[in-house]
């Protein structure tokens, strides 16, 4: 049955993700923050990093966003995450909550001053909706499901049914939704990944070959498994479609801004410089500082994790990085639960 559909957020997953429920029949709006770029976006129906998505005419576009959520039965959130908060104070203060709405997160973060996932942040300001809060998370980079390249995501809920309706919502014979009652996992495991991609970037920049971005990818995903499990996520979500299956596109993919901030870092960029030519948020960013913390808090020994925020926050360069990882003390692979990395 078609829906009234409110989007939050018009960059490039907004934006792919409001033309996909379009198709599948449903009323979109799709909220932008900038009225200049609001206004650029109704008329030119594009973003310039995403030429080849063309936002059907029926989209109303606004950054009345009050006006975009009146009425709706679902709203998406695809804000950055670190403007997740922002963004539902506003709706709070503007008493612009629609009634009862299914609210969908596909912000991939872990919010850098609380610690706390996109979920939890509008759960903070709207806790009535506990039962109606999802996750759309797994490989799925907007630049190949604009085009209908075949793809496979996971809707995530801590109630069966919120789940299942985000599946109908987004279902295609080209975008196929599996199901999870597991919102921890999900959305730590689309969280961190971001770092894992930076390192694997970083090591794209460096020159280093395949081998060494396995072995990154496979630690990551060790490490991935250990944050997620100690924060109460389950074990087998890691290694399915939002942990394995968004890593590994995220670390290889020409697509993946994190891996390309990270291949600048490589070569030998600062910081400051790699994100000056980024066009679009590096969320493995600040997702690296909150999951830094979290280690710490947790008493969790995360290596990888630990040398990417030394390279990102403590100017560490990163062939010393490489080395320190190369040359701790050997050990059996499988220790996770011993806390071992």
């Amino acid at each position: 049955m078609p829906e009234t559909i409110g989007v939050l957020g018009a960059g490039s997953w907004g934006a792919t993700l409001a033309s996909l429920l379009h198709a599948n029949g449903h009323e979109v709006r799709l909220w932008e923050f900038d009225p200049q770029q609001a206004q650029q976006l109704a008329q030119t129906r594009r973003l310039s990093f995403l030429p080849q998505l063309a936002i059907p005419p029926a989209i109303v576009i606004s950054s009345d966003i009050a006006a975009t959520l009146a009425d709706c039965s679902t709203v998406i959130s695809a804000t950055p995450s670190h403007f997740v908060r922002s963004t539902f104070q506003r709706i709070r203060e503007l008493k612009a909550l629609p009634k009862d709405p299914l609210v969908v997160s596909v912000s991939k973060g872990l919010e850098e001053g609380s610690l706390k996932r996109m979920t939890e942040v509008i759960l903070e300001h709207f806790p009535q909706l506990r039962d109606q809060v999802a996750v759309l998370s797994g490989p799925s980079h907007a630049e190949e499901v604009s085009q209908g390249l075949p793809t496979a995501v996971v809707a995530a809920a801590t109630v069966e049914s919120a789940a299942e309706r985000v599946q109908r919502l987004f279902f295609t014979e080209r975008f196929r939704v599996y199901l999870s009652l597991d919102v921890i996992g999900t959305e730590v495991a689309g969280a961190l990944k971001n770092i894992f991609a930076i390192a694997c970037g970083a090591c794209d920049g460096l020159g280093f070959g395949d081998n060494t971005k396995a072995a990154l990818m496979t630690r990551g995903l060790n490490e991935m498994a250990r944050v997620g499990e100690a924060l109460g996520g389950q074990g087998k979500t890691f290694f399915g479609l939002t942990g394995m299956g968004d890593l590994i596109v995220t670390c290889i993919s020409k697509h993946s801004r994190n891996r390309q901030f990270g291949e600048l870092i490589g070569r030998g960029q600062t910081i400051e410089g790699a994100l000056k030519q980024m066009v679009m948020v590096v969320e493995g960013l600040r997702t690296t500082k909150a999951a830094f913390r979290v280690i710490h808090q947790r008493q969790l020994k995360c290596p990888l994790i630990s040398e990417v925020y030394q390279v990102l926050y403590e100017q560490k360069p990163v062939r010393a990085s490489i080395h320190d990882l190369m040359a701790r003390a050997a050990h059996f692979e499988q220790e996770r639960a011993e806390g071992k990395g």
